[in-house]
C-alpha cells in the first residue's frame, strides 16, 4: 500500500487525491506519466495504483512496441478501468505513439481492413482504461504525447535517511539483521536510488 512506500511524499499525496477523486466519480483514473532515473520506484508505484484502484495491471515495454498492431490486441482486451503500464515509453516507435493518441484521448483505435490507395479502416471503441507510462528520458517524448497525460510526476532521488528506512524494510524481508550505522553506510553509497541500496544489501548479506 502507499502507507508502506518510503519517500516521494508529494507524488504519493497527489496520487492518493487523484485515486480518491476517481473512485468518487466512479471513473477510471487519469493517464499518468512517471519520469525519473532508473530504480526510483516507477514500476512499484504503477503496481500500487493497480492495488489501490482494485483493477488488473497489464504490463509491456516500449522497445517491444514497434508497430501499431503490436498494441491493438492488448488495447481491445482491456476491461473497463484496467491499467496498461508501458515501461520505457520513450522507446515506442513514432507510429505507435500516434496510434495511441485516439486510444488515450477518445478511447477508440483505427484498424485497417485493406491496404493500398483504396484501403479502408474501421473504428473500434475501447473500454475506458488508464495508461501509465514510465520514462527515464522525458525529453524524448513529443509535446502532443505528453499533453495527453492528465497526471505528470517526476520522481526525485532519495535522501540517505529515506534510503536507510528502505534498507531496514528490505532487511526484514530478507530475514537479516542490520544496525542503524550499517544501514546508513549502505544508504550513503546508493546515490539516492533504492534499487542500488537493495542490490548492495543482498551482496553484503
Amino acid at each position: 500500500s502507499f502507507r508502506e512506500f518510503v519517500g516521494q511524499a508529494k507524488t504519493i499525496e497527489n496520487l492518493i487525491i487523484a485515486i480518491k477523486a476517481a473512485k468518487k466519480r466512479r471513473e477510471s483514473l487519469d493517464h499518468i506519466l512517471f519520469s525519473g532515473l532508473p530504480g526510483l520506484g516507477k514500476t512499484t508505484l504503477a503496481r500500487l495504483i493497480s492495488c489501490e484502484m482494485r483493477v488488473p495491471l497489464k504490463q509491456t515495454a516500449g522497445p517491444i512496441l514497434k508497430r501499431p498492431g503490436d498494441l491493438a490486441s492488448t488495447l481491445t482486451k482491456l476491461a473497463e478501468g484496467e491499467i496498461l503500464f508501458i515501461d520505457e515509453i520513450h522507446r515506442i516507435s513514432k507510429d505507435v505513439e500516434e496510434y495511441l493518441y485516439s486510444a488515450i484521448e477518445d478511447f477508440f483505435i483505427n484498424v485497417p481492413l485493406e491496404s493500398g490507395l483504396h484501403g479502408r479502416t474501421v473504428n473500434i471503441n475501447l473500454k475506458r482504461f488508464t495508461l501509465i507510462g514510465a520514462t527515464t528520458r522525458e525529453g524524448l517524448l513529443s509535446d502532443p504525447f505528453r499533453a495527453r497525460f492528465g497526471i505528470l510526476e517526476k520522481l526525485e532521488s532519495y535522501p540517505p535517511e529515506e534510503i536507510q528506512k528502505i534498507v531496514h524494510r528490505s532487511a526484514k524481508i530478507l530475514n537479516v539483521k542490520v544496525d542503524e550505522e550499517s544501514a546508513f553506510e549502505i544508504a550513503q553509497r546508493s546515490r539516492g536510488v533504492p534499487r542500488l541500496a537493495n542490490r548492495y544489501l543482498r551482496r553484503i548479506r
